[in-house]
């Protein structure tokens, strides 16, 4: 039930609130954007330094994530104007970099900078560094919204009347189901993604009855105590796949 409150709260608060990104590159501005929404967060976005300071003193974001090449100033002055002013003083700071000498990372650390992030941004990457610089209990691996048949304990749901897995990671999942299972109970669950049937085994975290859980259905959550290692990366590269479906990267646009 615990479980249940947090998940429930935390949804809440990431909606209530913004990440503000600030990039000269039209493409990747659009690119980090678009990625953090699919994370299910609210997202601003600024061209150039003035623009931030205005929209960030306007209404203070929860994160900002900030390229260093910007037009009207630099993103390291961009950063110590923010960590000066009362306002957004203590908003965690993300810089976007290829690849900073040391003396310009020091200089990042010392303004108040406590994250980087590579660019081009990677959806795991940004999605860890996020969650870490946010989150009250940060994931690392990024949950996806799906729909996937599956086997509990040699027995076929009924996918067709609603039961499935409907939210998945590499490291578990949550099956919509009718079906009670005790609390850190061993299940052989089998699922297939994409015509590819993958076989775990499963432990079960907890088990929600209608009206409870983050969205109110009743399921049991897993996670995979064995996962064999090549569908372990299969999994990662089907998620990533999802979380950028569409959101091509075009270059020198």
């Amino acid at each position: 039930m615990a479980d249940c409150k947090i998940s429930l709260s935390a949804s809440i608060e990431r909606k209530s609130r913004y990440l503000l990104t600030v990039d000269s590159d039209i493409n990747e501005l659009f690119y980090t954007s678009m990625l953090l929404q699919s994370f299910a967060y609210n997202g601003c976005t600024a061209t150039k330094g003035a623009d931030a300071l205005a929209m960030a003193f306007a209404a203070v974001p929860s994160l900002f994530i900030i390229d260093l090449n910007l037009p009207d100033m630099s993103g390291l002055e961009l950063i110590q104007r923010l960590k000066q002013d009362a306002r957004t003083s203590a908003v965690p700071v993300v810089v976007k970099t290829a690849g900073l000498p040391p003396e310009l990372e020091l200089q990042c650390r010392r303004a108040g900078v406590g994250a980087f992030v590579h660019s081009p941004v990677l959806a795991e990457n940004l999605y860890e560094v996020v969650q870490a610089a946010i989150e009250h209990t940060p994931r690392k691996n990024i949950r996806i919204p799906t729909r996937l048949p599956v086997i509990m304990n040699g027995n076929p749901l009924e996918c067709s009347e609603g039961e499935c897995a409907s939210e998945l990671s590499e490291h578990g999942m949550y099956v919509r189901t009718l079906q009670h299972c005790p609390a850190n109970s061993p299940v052989p669950v089998q699922f297939s993604i994409n015509g590819r049937q993958i076989s775990v085994k499963a432990q079960v975290l907890y088990c929600h009855l209608f009206g409870e859980g983050p969205f109110k259905e009743p399921g049991i959550g897993f996670k995979f105590s064995f996962i064999a290692q090549q569908d372990r990366e299969y999994i990662r590269a089907y998620i990533n796949e999802e979380i950028t479906k569409g959101m091509l990267r075009k270059r020198g646009a």
